[in-house]
């Protein structure tokens, strides 16, 4: 079967049966750049680990690279899953290129401070409270509705997330299982939300799209010079912060809502030089006993 005919019968249905509609868009352009120019034509049997790599090197951006073998990968894996192929390359020594390092601008806890205090009664003080203070993904913050909230007990519900896909919104289910999680506010954002929570209820948001949210937080940035980072960031601030606090690697996890603890650890754990010269001090202790 050549693999466009596996695409357009098979796989794409699946795909659009199945996977959010955000995955779907990201599938399709990486089908149409660049799967599909070099293999829609060919037999899948006749994809080989040596046309792969020749594939590959070609790319000018490790990332799209990357991402179109992911692609690549998915497709031949399902026909394999149902039997319409039976060498599997895909578990194969594949040469992807090398994966660049990205190092997250964060926020200090001095700069979240006083990115609070400059949002104080703004349209989205709310909307940034819980997002700062609470490791949210983007779009669980996008997503969080004031009935989400229980001021009484202090804690919020994650149940949706809300997402900006090819200039419309959708509204998404919790990445994984342990993503649908309740969170405990910290006392200022309990006693500031009281204050802030609306009779008619809604989104945090309001009747804002993401893109008008990532706008007016950047603008609003600028304006009155306050620390800034884009909103995904807030969430890396916050976790590298409570982890640097002392709090517990486990706890942290479970409140990012982790599906795998090493997660937390590779991109949140990281202490300052103070920290590692503690270390060295317990180190050189130990050795001069």
């Amino acid at each position: 079967m050549l693999l466009r005919e596996f695409w357009n019968d098979r796989f794409w249905p699946y795909c659009t049966r199945n996977l959010r509609e955000s995955t779907c868009v990201g599938y399709e352009s990486a089908w149409r750049l660049h799967v599909a120019p070099r293999f829609g034509a060919m037999q899948m049997e006749s994809i080989s680990v040596e046309l792969v790599d020749k594939w590959l090197a070609g790319f000018a951006s490790s990332g799209a690279a990357r991402k179109a073998w992911a692609v690549l990968r998915a497709i031949l894996r399902r026909a394999i899953r149902w039997n319409l192929l039976d060498v599997d390359i895909t578990r194969r020594d594949i040469q992807l290129p090398a994966k660049p390092h990205y190092e997250p601008v964060i926020l200090g806890i001095r700069q979240q401070r006083s990115l609070l205090q400059g949002f104080y009664d703004h349209p989205l003080e709310a909307w940034l409270i819980c997002a700062v203070s609470c490791g949210l993904r983007t779009e669980e913050g996008y997503g969080l509705e004031w009935s989400d909230i229980d001021l009484r007990a202090g804690v919020l519900h994650i149940e949706r997330g809300l997402q900006w896909v090819s200039g419309h919104e959708v509204v998404v289910p919790p990445k994984t299982e342990l993503s649908r999680r309740t969170l405990p506010l910290p006392r200022f954002a309990v006693k500031r939300l009281r204050e802030l929570k609306p009779r008619e209820g809604g989104r945090l948001i309001g009747a804002l799209t993401p893109p008008q949210v990532a706008r007016q937080y950047k603008g609003w940035c600028k304006r009155y010079s306050l620390p800034h980072v884009p909103a995904r960031n807030l969430r890396h601030s916050w976790a590298t912060n409570t982890l640097a606090a002392g709090a517990d690697i486990a706890i942290v996890s479970k409140i990012l809502g982790h599906s795998d603890i090493k997660t937390t650890a590779r991109y949140y754990l990281k202490p300052d030089i103070a920290a590692l010269r503690d270390a060295q001090r317990l180190w050189e202790r130990a050795l001069i006993a």
